[in-house]
């Protein structure tokens, strides 16, 4: 049976059915905003997220050429510099700075074998290419002692900024100390670079590597006459801790330090001139070849 309703009725249902329709068409109006919101919200967060990711790659493949650049250079400078050497000694007798080169060379190249043959992982690439580089920085002094090539880096600069702070403040003064001290108008400038670059390095491996913990970390290592351990050993503790402990690095680095150690022999004999024996080109290369060893020897032993 059809419903009879008067006017009024009708019109209050037909208001009610207008009111519910409104009611229906904004729930609906703001279901699909919060749909389109949340929507574009994602939409730019992926595209966000799109954006850093290309700028990571596009960072890592900067870094990446630059880093394949750095390690052409180094290697074309390092074939560069021992050919210098080989022509030389093939020329006359082989010096002592030569032949300390011409081993560490050697035992760069096993390093450079043995990471080619195995993964040591980002770290010991690292160390695999400040190795090149310190192989690269000895020929390169030893050029310049012969008179082969003239070294081009400048003495009152330095590239350690913070690897020496890291471990003690007097480290980073006597560095500076030791580059005001190598000055050419200094007629004692080389012994007295020397002597605090070689303390450096000691101090560096003995903060590092203290006695008692290289004690009980390497179970089977070597003592002085006066009860330390080797410096060999101590290297091992460094790498070991790094996790790049591997046979053919830890020689290079005990050859690297021998190299620089045998170079302060031979620039303490000069003792006469205007600045020792050595002119300022030697001494430039003197002061390269000692910031690229203590670079090389931070990252190894740095906390």
């Amino acid at each position: 049976m059809v419903r009879r309703v008067t006017p009024a009725q009708f019109q209050a249902i037909v208001r009610q059915e207008e009111a519910r329709r409104r009611r229906a068409v904004n729930e609906y109006n703001a279901a699909a905003r919060k749909y389109n919101s949340e929507l574009k919200r994602a939409i730019d967060a992926q595209n966000s997220e799109a954006r850093k990711a290309k700028q990571a790659i596009d960072r890592y493949n900067r870094e990446a050429r630059a880093h394949n650049a750095r390690v052409r250079a180094d290697r074309q400078r390092l074939a560069r510099e021992i050919s210098r050497i080989e022509r030389e000694t093939r020329a006359s007798q082989t010096s002592a700075v030569q032949q300390s080169t011409l081993s560490l060379h050697q035992a760069y190249k096993v390093v450079d074998l043995a990471a080619d043959a195995n993964d040591w992982g980002a770290e010991g690439n690292q160390l695999v290419d400040l190795a090149e580089t310190e192989a690269a920085n000895s020929a390169a002094v030893a050029n310049v002692l012969t008179g082969a090539e003239a070294a081009a880096n400048e003495i009152e600069s330095t590239e350690l900024t913070d690897h020496l702070s890291i471990f003690s403040e007097d480290l980073d003064n006597r560095w500076r100390g030791a580059l005001f001290s190598l000055n050419p108008q200094n007629p004692d400038a080389a012994r007295h670079f020397c002597t605090s670059a070689r303390e450096i390095i000691t101090r560096i491996i003995d903060i590092s590597a203290p006695d008692e913990q290289v004690k009980a970390e390497i179970g089977d290592c070597s003592l002085t006459a006066a009860g330390r351990p080797i410096r060999r050993d101590k290297v091992r503790y460094l790498l070991e801790r790094r996790a790049s402990n591997h046979e053919s690095l830890e020689q290079f680095v005990d050859t690297d330090i021998d190299d620089v150690v045998g170079l302060f022999r031979v620039f303490n004999d000069g003792t006469h001139g205007d600045a020792g024996k050595f002119d300022l080109a030697a001494l430039h290369g003197l002061k390269g070849r000692v910031e690229g060893a203590i670079r090389f020897l931070s990252t190894i032993a740095r906390p």
